[in-house]
């Protein structure tokens, strides 16, 4: 049985059995912190490599975002990173604990977030399609500056606009790596 975004099945109260459901161990203690509001709002972050960033910004976002479908938690997901590689990487991640929880909660393959590339060279699979659907957007910082500056770089100047917005309104920003931003 395949059940839709926000109709799950075993819908945890606690995030932190949310998290330990969808990544097999315990939430550090700031990835709870992170998540304990139910509103989003702007926080700078510094927590050294390894400590599982893209794992706690993520399960914080499909809990609240997607999972529990608050309204104060926007739709988009918007990773801004320096270099291909971390891109590339990110993404696979994302897309490995999207499809956990899918699986796990019984959502079906159309229904479930998408992870979307941003970056030079890469085809574009029209993300901005469909802005009424969670979606995780992974980009370096070029591509995705440059559209939510309303000048989207190898993109149609047609798209710039739709782009612009996407990237403006209802989406959560994390600027990962920026030690190696050049910023």
């Amino acid at each position: 049985m395949t059940t839709k975004i926000g109709e799950s099945m075993s819908r945890p109260e606690h995030y932190s059995k949310f998290f330990a459901n969808l990544l097999s161990w315990q939430p550090h203690a700031w990835q709870e912190h992170l998540a304990a509001a139910d509103d989003c709002d702007n926080r700078l972050i510094r927590i050294p490599p390894g400590m599982g960033k893209t794992e706690g910004v993520l399960a914080a976002w499909l809990f609240h975002a997607v999972a529990r479908r608050r309204s104060a938690w926007p739709r988009r997901l918007v990773w801004c990173l320096p270099m291909r590689v971390l891109v590339e990487q990110t993404a696979a991640r994302c897309r490995q604990v999207i499809d956990r929880w899918a699986n796990s909660e019984g959502i079906a393959e159309a229904d479930r977030p998408r992870v979307h590339i941003l970056m030079g060279g890469e085809d574009t699979d029209r993300w901005w399609l469909h802005p009424e659907r969670p979606a995780v957007l992974i980009g370096t910082q070029d591509m995705l500056l440059s559209r939510a500056l309303n000048r989207g770089y190898a993109s149609a100047r047609a798209r710039w606009p739709m782009e612009y917005a996407l990237l403006n309104q209802d989406a959560l920003w994390v600027m990962d790596e920026v030690q190696l931003m050049d910023v």
